[in-house]
């Protein structure tokens, strides 16, 4: 078995039956279809039912109690069998008929490399196409750790959400981690990308959907993104290889998040990071961030107008 598509669902009846076709519509055959029903209470099950009758390669359960997206994530991870994992997951959808086939090259044609995304588009409710995401702009490869350290310089997870990545089965056995929710998904492609390099796609091959019910909106409403944010910073910033490879940009980035976030008063993770950057460095950097705002703004809202869409 070549692929693993794998399916988490909760209450996703309003989008599934996309996401679903989307799979179906694939030009890949060397795959299996993977669905975890998390004790849905609308029709999913019924819709997921009716799926599989007609598709053999869809196999489904339903959990006995509620796993929560990350164990739901995780419980899907340990019963594929598939040498390469993709997420899909209910709200979203593939694009094209051939993602499965362009990720899943790329893996193929490059050892070294253990995660590849693609380009993503942005879609509403009504499947309104509201941009393109195009964060590394080209086709390629990069540094896995080298990746990381342009997240932590950009604030956040510049590769994408679960649909948009692929990557081998081999290499997240230790699972999503279970300390978190808003950033399980963040956290473990730095898993992964401390294990190899990064393959990119600049065409969009998936679609991430925006709505009010997604978790996501949740996390962002409750604070959870910060607090998730800070406990994923911990972790990596006590690893050697980080604490001497952060670029100044990245270390100044967090710090300046966690002051923002934390008021004046500076918590441990604050002042140990500030001894690596030093305080000329981060008065200098503080500097030119206040010098040059308005003109990163400007070029940002060009940047999505123009090239990215009205993201």
């Amino acid at each position: 078995m070549k692929v693993s598509v794998l399916v988490p669902v909760y209450n996703g009846e309003a989008f599934l039956a996309d996401c679903l076709e989307s799979i179906l519509a694939q030009d890949f055959a060397d795959m299996e279809i993977l669905i975890a029903d998390d004790t849905s209470t609308d029709g999913s099950a019924a819709l997921i039912q009716g799926y599989a009758t007609k598709d053999q390669r869809i196999h489904y359960w339903q959990n006995q109690n509620n796993l929560g997206p990350v164990g739901n994530y995780n419980l899907l991870l340990k019963k594929a069998r598939g040498e390469y994992i993709k997420y899909v997951l209910a709200d979203d959808k593939l694009v094209t008929h051939d993602a499965l086939s362009r990720m899943t090259e790329v893996l193929d044609n490059d050892e070294s490399v253990s995660l590849v995304a693609s380009a993503t588009q942005i879609i509403d409710s009504k499947l309104q196409l509201l941009g393109i995401r195009n964060n590394f702009q080209k086709s390629g490869l990069w540094d896995g750790k080298q990746t990381i350290i342009q997240c932590f310089e950009e604030r956040g997870n510049v590769i994408g959400e679960p649909t948009v990545v692929m990557f081998r089965k081999e290499q997240a056995t230790r699972g999503f981690s279970h300390q978190l929710r808003a950033l399980a998904d963040w956290e473990m492609w730095f898993h992964l990308l401390e294990q190899g390099r990064f393959g990119y796609i600049q065409e969009p091959l998936c679609a991430f959907r925006i709505h009010p019910n997604q978790d996501s909106a949740f996390c962002s409403r409750t604070g959870l993104l910060q607090a998730e944010h800070i406990v994923v910073l911990e972790d990596y910033f006590s690893k050697p290889w980080l604490r001497t490879a952060a670029s100044r940009c990245a270390l100044f980035a967090q710090i300046y998040n966690l002051r923002k976030w934390q008021g004046p008063q500076d918590i441990p993770l604050t002042t140990d990071l500030l001894k690596i950057l030093r305080v000329r460095w981060y008065v200098l950097y503080w500097l030119r961030h206040k010098f040059t705002r308005p003109f990163t703004h400007l070029i940002r809202w060009l940047k999505r107008q123009f090239v990215n869409g009205p993201v």
